[in-house]
């Protein structure tokens, strides 16, 4: 994948983190309209759908900047580590979900809210599934791209001699 096709992927999961966030404000409102324990989920969906809007508009703001190799290819080791990061947060949230869900009868607002952390957990989860699918992607092919010599004038740069990648 190159560098180009890897960043309009991105933009691409940037748009679809932002519509999710979008859509699920959009619940919050709906739901602050109803008096019903479904109010119970506002908390979750809009804490979350603030976080999936930050994301998408975080990474639809970033303007890819050139790297050199060795560069892009620690950046990149440092995205896919921060997605084990994620994947530990958004799976206790989900489990948390699905502890309110089993402790609380249903129409009541703790298990709403139980409901909402479990949606938008795996929201969140399938978003940075195929996030870290295209970095992993993209990672491997840069490390299969040999790294070039960076053009460093040796000693003898300034008195005519050719220079050379020390």
């Amino acid at each position: 994948m190159t560098p180009d096709g890897y960043f309009a992927a991105e933009r691409r999961g940037g748009a679809m983190f932002l519509a999710a966030g979008l859509a699920a404000l959009a619940v919050c409102v709906c739901l602050s309209t109803r008096p019903t324990a479904s109010r119970g989920m506002i908390p979750p969906v809009g804490v979350l759908g603030l976080v999936e809007i930050g994301i998408g508009a975080t990474v639809l703001l970033r303007r890819p900047r050139p790297a050199d190799a060795r560069r892009e290819r620690d950046r990149m080791r440092r995205v896919i580590a921060s997605f084990r990061i994620y994947k530990v947060v958004e799976t206790v949230v989900l489990t948390a979900g699905l502890t309110l869900m089993m402790l609380f009868a249903r129409h009541t607002p703790l298990y709403a809210t139980g409901l909402a952390c479990l949606l938008q957990a795996s929201v969140l989860l399938v978003l940075d599934r195929f996030a870290e699918r295209r970095a992993r992607e993209y990672a491997s092919d840069l490390e299969s791209q040999p790294l070039r010599a960076s053009r460093r004038p040796t000693a003898l740069g300034s008195r005519g001699a050719r220079n050379r990648p020390v």
